[in-house]
């Protein structure tokens, strides 16, 4: 049986991503990568990280998707791309960005978080609207599916 310690593994990545604009659905994107899940004990955290490729047109990027004890999810961006985005279910952000065109205005507001994880793997569903300049632009269904392998994590405690 599992004892919530510290402890990270290597895994295989499962994303679907479904996409909606101006009421129509764009055909969803579909990818499956090696990555890592990890338990952060102290904080109760789970997080799913791996690197992005051509496939997505992030290459020379990390990405972290952490899920708390309260629900929350955070997808944060390191290396070419950086970014962190935050979910709560109900909850809307907005933010200001200055770009090379002039500020511009974004808004993400959070339809749906669902998540759950073991040592064995586990899955995050998140539903979101992204908007800019005040205008909605995008819905998205994002799925992530997680199945973990062996132990990566020396001096990690599992016990019965």
């Amino acid at each position: 049986m599992f004892s919530p310690s510290d402890f990270k593994r290597e895994a295989i990545i499962r994303l679907e991503s479904s996409q909606w604009a101006d009421g129509e659905q764009m055909d969803p994107v579909r990818l499956m990568t090696h990555g890592q899940l990890s338990y952060e004990k102290q904080g109760g955290v789970w997080n799913v990280s791996y690197d992005e490729s051509d496939a997505t047109g992030m290459r020379g990027t990390r990405t972290r998707v952490s899920l708390f004890p309260n629900g929350r999810v955070v997808l944060s961006r390191t290396g070419t791309i950086e970014m962190e985005l935050e979910f709560i279910k109900g909850d809307q952000r907005i933010e200001a960005k200055s770009t090379p065109y002039g500020p511009m205005t974004f808004s993400v507001l959070t339809h749906e978080v669902k998540g759950s994880f073991n040592e064995d793997g586990g899955a995050i569903e998140l539903g979101y609207s992204l908007g800019f300049d005040n205008r909605h632009t995008v819905s998205t269904n994002l799925q992530l599916e997680v199945e973990a392998g062996q132990s990566a994590c020396a001096g990690c405690q599992q016990g019965s």
